[in-house]
């Protein structure tokens, strides 16, 4: 029985599919299962993902249903017989020692339930842009919340705590904001992710999740977390609109990053 399921919802992906995948195939860790789930994509998706069937360690799930992300990342523990899980979007790419490394700190230190990691900025041509958190040293860092696609933790924790479906777009945050306070959350400052952010009109994003905040405010209408959450989520959508609307919102985003690097192409795969 392998010991890690690296899990990648997708729903037409098929620009960054491939890469991705490649990626984990790619890890020096190799002792995996790589569990594929699609949600009714209507482009090249599935049939990129059947490509690698040939390799005993990729599963895939397809039953044609477009069912929402939320509900499949709900539906992972069920389809996962291994004792750790490790998230991955679709459209990132892993650095080639993250499961080995994030594997051993779990190991290493059984009081984390949740682990993270730093990452990388890329954009649309997989350019590295700069880096999201200070990457001085390796150590471990106390979190309240992480980059989604960088986490990995014991396949039972994410049974017990499974995704609010009614938090559209923000389910993550609704996760880390419930769970934050009744178990130990860390992050690598290393950065083993490389995070695609790409587009632009970036307040529009904000806006589709409007809803899911909306929800959040009340399902937890005496928390205060929430409310500064939900006001800190409103102010953000107010000024991208504001520097959308004088032409800079480029600033915005790459102030995301900690630090800011010279564009440059990275030898993904060994």
């Amino acid at each position: 029985m392998p010991e890690v399921t690296i899990a990648i919802p997708f729903y037409n992906a098929e620009a960054y599919l491939e890469m991705a995948i490649l990626s984990v195939l790619s890890q020096t860790f190799t002792d995996f299962t790589l569990l594929l789930i699609d949600d009714g994509s209507t482009d090249s998706s599935l049939e990129i993902a059947r490509k690698y069937l040939a390799d005993r360690r990729v599963k895939i799930i397809s039953d044609g249903e477009n069912i929402n992300l939320g509900n499949r990342l709900n539906q992972i523990p069920g389809f996962t017989e291994t004792k750790y899980l490790a998230r991955m979007d679709a459209d990132d790419i892993m650095h080639p020692q993250r499961i080995e490394k994030q594997l051993k700190v779990l190991k290493d230190n059984p009081e984390i339930d949740v682990l993270g990691t730093n990452v990388y900025s890329i954009d649309e041509n997989s350019d590295v842009v700069g880096l999201r958190m200070d990457a001085s040293n390796d150590e471990l860092v106390s979190v309240e919340t992480f980059i989604h696609p960088s986490i990995m933790a014991k396949t039972e924790w994410f049974a017990k705590n499974p995704y609010d479906v009614f938090a559209l777009r923000v389910e993550d945050s609704e996760l880390w904001l419930r769970t934050c306070d009744k178990y130990v959350f860390k992050s690598l400052s290393e950065p083993l992710l490389f995070y695609r952010e790409i587009g632009t009109q970036y307040y529009k994003k904000y806006f589709k999740g409007f809803p899911g905040v909306f929800y959040i405010l009340g399902k937890h209408k005496f928390s205060i977390k929430y409310w500064k959450f939900s006001l800190k989520y409103f102010l953000a959508s107010i000024i991208y609109l504001f520097f959308n609307f004088l032409g800079l919102e480029y600033i915005l985003v790459k102030k995301r990053n900690k630090l800011q690097l010279k564009k440059k192409k990275y030898s993904f795969y060994i």
